[in-house]
């Protein structure tokens, strides 16, 4: 009888075959590089022949599109399979995996709060607050976002527990005016599903919304490299300003702002 694949390597393998359907030249050895891991190491692990480290496991888990579910499943599986091959080397956090701060990289506050509200209806229930005729009960708010019940009451629940929401006069209230990521360098997995996920919406909207109620455009160019930087500084310069001037006056419907510019020369 063959012994059962632990969760890490089996989301491991998944991950790979998902990333080869869509691209028939993708390898393991890319899989690798994507990861930030020795492609050596990476296939000893998919095959079993190695148990990551608690410092490897963190850097492959917070490298992944997982959800929160999915993380957890994947640290558990890996500390359950090096305490059962009582591994004389192995951290102590192992004996905790609990300890799941110990099992990430040092992150700056906002990319732990991307971690845990990522899905892009958190920001929407946050700005949907400041909204005259707001209601607190999760049917409205599912209501007006497109979203589950569950969803919408698991989302403030969390909105609360981080103390981004506040109850007050029998109502919910942001407890800050903006939320942005303090390091501009940085993209972790939770940062790009979190785009992803606006660029969805974006097409959602280009499909279905009327035009006088949204605007998409485009432009193509030649660039030159060394304005880039400056270039992502006017972008949130605008971005900020657009903010400003939409916000004044009666709040009345949620809107997201996406701007990309990205290159198509490979």
């Amino acid at each position: 009888m063959s012994k059962a694949e632990p969760f890490y390597q089996k989301y491991l393998k998944k991950e790979l075959a998902r990333r080869m359907k869509a691209n028939p030249s993708y390898s393991l050895r890319a899989l690798a590089r994507a990861l930030s891991v020795d492609a050596t190491a990476l296939s000893r692990i998919i095959r079993g022949q190695q148990v990551p480290s608690a410092k490897l496991a963190a850097k492959l888990i917070n490298a992944l599109n997982a959800s929160a579910e999915e993380r957890e499943k994947f640290l558990a599986s890996i500390a359950r399979t090096q305490n059962k091959r009582d591994l004389t080397r192995r951290s102590p956090v192992w004996n905790t995996i609990v300890d799941r701060a110990a099992l990430k990289d040092t992150k700056d506050l906002d990319s732990e709060l991307y971690r845990v509200i990522g899905e892009w209806y958190h920001m929407a229930i946050l700005v949907l607050t400041q909204e005259k005729g707001f209601q607190r009960s999760p049917r409205w708010i599912a209501e007006q976002l497109g979203i589950s019940e569950p969803d919408a009451k698991l989302a403030v629940d969390r909105l609360l527990q981080l103390h981004l929401l506040e109850e007050k006069d029998e109502t919910l209230v942001m407890t800050m005016d903006h939320m942005t990521s303090a390091n501009k360098e940085e993209s972790t997995a939770a940062h790009r599903r979190n785009q992803r996920q606006f660029l969805e919406k974006a097409i959602e909207s280009l499909e279905n919304d009327p035009i006088r109620e949204r605007s998409h455009t485009s432009m193509t160019m030649a660039i030159s490299l060394d304005k880039l930087d400056a270039a992502k500084q006017l972008i949130e310069d605008f971005s900020t300003s657009l903010c400003e001037l939409l916000e004044t006056g009666e709040q009345a419907r949620v809107y997201n702002l996406s701007i990309a510019l990205f290159p198509l020369q490979k």
